[in-house]
Parts: structure tokens; C-alpha cells; sequence
């Protein structure tokens, strides 16, 4: 924590490191596959759409990946590469750890479930509908607001927690 605020980094587990290169693997594995064999002259567009597929792929999991989670007197804020997603304090009602069990009934309404990280759109009977920006299972983090749930993981979760929920009290 400095000038009044906590900022700390996303870390990936040992499965999300997992997943994603065994992913990444199977996707370079098939578009050079794709690549290689002698397509007819009119299915080459379907070689090309494969291959666009592929990098999309790629590339919306890379900007989506949350890189930092930080917070101050007014909002949270989840970093990505290229965008943020940012909660009012003002609209936040709890902030408490939870654990993996927790999240266990989970189903994945839209995003990735371990590509990059835990993204996207979920539902339980638990939570009910939540967005996670999680990249280890380990430290998940709660925080509900009037309208929506999130789950993050960060790598000081304790800490984090801490923090936001003395905002709230001010």
C-alpha cells in the first residue's frame, strides 16, 4: 500500500500455466497442420478462416488475461493489457475471501475456463451469476455490489481485502 491505495499482481497457478500451453500447443500443432496439407482451390477460404479462428483465439485470450488488481479510496480496478475493468466503491457491499469449493458447481455461461485464466461469465447455486478474472483457484476473492458478483484472485488476497474493506468503513 502506498499513497493510499494497494496494487498487486495476478499470478497464475500451476494449472492455468497448464492449460494454456498445452492449448497453445495444440493450437500451433493444428495450424501448422492446416498449413501444410494441400487444400482444393475452392475450400481454401475454410484454410484461411481456420487459421483466423486460431489467432483470434490467441489474441482475445491474451487482452482479456488480468495482469493487476488494484484498488483506492473511490473504485477496483482489474487491469488487462489493453483494458480495465473498473467497480465503484460506492457500489460495493462485500468484499471476503471464499474458497475454491465455492466456485466447484460452476458453470460457464461465457469465456474461458483456464485459458489465460478463469474469464468471463459463470453462474452457481451458491454465487449466483458472477464474472471471474482469476488466475489461481487458491486466493479468490468475493466482492458484491448492488448489481453484479465478481471473483478475482490476486496474489495477497488477505491483504486486499483488508485494504477495500476499510475503505468501505470511511
Amino acid at each position: 500500500m502506498k499513497n493510499n491505495c494497494i496494487s498487486v499482481p495476478f499470478n497464475w497457478s500451476a494449472s492455468v500455466w497448464a492449460i494454456t500451453i498445452v492449448t497453445l500447443a495444440f493450437i500451433a500443432g493444428g495450424a501448422f497442420y492446416i498449413l501444410s496439407i494441400k487444400w482444393p482451390t475452392d475450400m481454401l477460404w475454410l484454410k484461411y478462416l481456420m487459421i483466423a479462428v486460431f489467432l483470434i483465439t490467441i489474441i482475445v485470450g491474451i487482452c482479456f488475461a488480468p495482469i493487476r488488481l488494484s484498488s483506492n479510496d473511490e473504485k477496483i480496478t482489474v487491469r488487462m493489457l489493453f483494458s480495465s475493468r473498473v467497480i465503484p466503491l460506492s457500489e460495493v457491499t462485500r468484499v471476503n475471501r471464499i474458497s475454491k469449493r465455492d466456485i466447484s458447481s460452476s458453470i460457464q455461461t461465457f469465456g474461458s475456463g483456464g485459458l489465460f485464466g478463469y474469464l468471463g461469465r459463470f453462474k452457481n447455486d451458491k454465487l449466483g451469476r458472477f464474472n471471474m478474472y482469476a488466475t489461481d483457484l487458491n486466493n479468490l476473492i468475493l466482492i458484491r455490489t448492488i448489481n453484479n458478483n465478481y471473483v478475482l484472485s490476486c496474489s495477497r488476497p488477505n491483504e486486499f481485502i483488508e485494504y477495500v474493506n476499510f475503505q468501505l468503513k470511511q
